[in-house]
């Protein structure tokens, strides 16, 4: 019976040996993917953490742009008021310059008006002035009759009439080139303005609209870029929390084994223990069994010297003593 406990025993004994041997090659392969799983995690928060110094440096990019386009888009809105500013200048001097061309032409009709009532001959107001005064002093100083009074008084409303419409005529021109001269100057004035206009909208404006046009394909691949960034961020977070949940899955099961591990080790122990018993057991009942065989032998030697000697032969005194001892054993 002990033989085949002892049996059983290593049997169990060698089983789970086995056992422990399998458990540790799933400790250790669980290790190297832990260990696998860790290193790739370390890749991933060195990638993660380069992706995020992108993305900063690129928003920090980005509102410098934006901050350039503002002040762009401050200067084009300045110089649009500006031109706006000049184009109703230039739109009221061309409202005025019609309204004193409207009135030159007047004044010229007048004028024709005039030089018509005085013949059109020229008139000199100077000369009309100097023939008057001389008629009026000659009247007073010469003998006059009624016809003579009658013609002096005539020549004079004529000659005064004529002084009038020169004066008036005077008057007209002076109006009149006094209004072409504020025409023309109205004129350059607006040629100027247009002058400013196209150099503003050509050198200023036009070169502030391409500064902002590419400052918005600037922006534009900024904020492209920073949407990637923010993917592939995203993407590495979402790999890192994987990777970390497995690395707790593979140490979760790592130390399940290992449990399992001291409770295979400390089962083998038991065994071990109960083998260690079970062989004791075994060389003691070997031993007794082997001393009760030699005790056996000598009684039956004893016995046989004893008859021997009943039947007067010599007998090994040793025999004869081996049965005492026994039968003293027996006793």
């Amino acid at each position: 019976m002990s033989i085949i406990n002892e049996e059983e025993l290593e049997s169990r004994i060698r089983e789970l040996s086995n056992e422990v041997l399998r458990i540790r090659e799933l400790i250790e392969g669980k290790m190297r993917e832990r260990d696998e799983l860790r290193n790739e995690l370390g890749k991933v928060r060195e990638e993660l953490s380069s992706v995020i110094n992108q993305l900063n440096s690129k928003r920090s990019e980005l509102a410098g742009v934006r901050e350039e386009l503002n002040r762009l888009r401050k200067g084009r809105d300045e110089y649009v008021n500006m031109l706006r500013q000049l184009r109703d200048r230039r739109s009221e001097l061309l409202q005025r310059i019609k309204e004193l061309i409207e009135k030159v032409k007047k004044y010229r009709e007048l004028l024709k008006v005039v030089n018509d009532l005085v013949g059109g001959k020229p008139v000199d107001r100077d000369k009309l002035k100097e023939l008057i005064e001389k008629l009026e002093f000659e009247h007073e100083i010469s003998p006059t009759d009624p016809e003579k009074e009658w013609e002096f008084f005539r020549t004079i409303q004529q000659l005064e009439r004529e002084l009038n419409a020169a004066e008036v005529l005077t008057r007209i021109k002076d109006y009149i080139n006094k209004t072409s001269q504020e025409i023309e100057r109205l004129r350059n004035e607006r040629i100027k303005l247009g002058q400013r206009m196209r150099d503003i909208y050509t050198n200023s404006l036009m070169n502030i609209k391409a500064q902002i046009q590419e400052l918005k394909k600037k922006r534009d691949s900024i904020v492209n870029e920073i949407v990637q960034l923010k993917s592939k961020r995203d993407s590495l977070k979402a790999r890192r929390d994987e990777l970390k949940t497995q690395i707790l899955k593979k140490s979760a099961e790592i130390k399940e084994l290992r449990d399992k591990l001291r409770e295979l080790n400390d089962e083998i122990n038991k065994y071990q223990l109960l083998l260690i018993a079970a062989r004791k057991s075994k060389n003691l009942a070997t031993k007794k069994q082997e001393e009760e065989r030699l005790r056996e032998e000598a009684r039956k030697k004893a016995e046989e010297s004893l008859q021997r000697l009943m039947k007067g032969e010599r007998v090994d005194l040793n025999y004869l003593l081996g049965l005492g001892l026994e039968d003293n054993n027996e006793k």
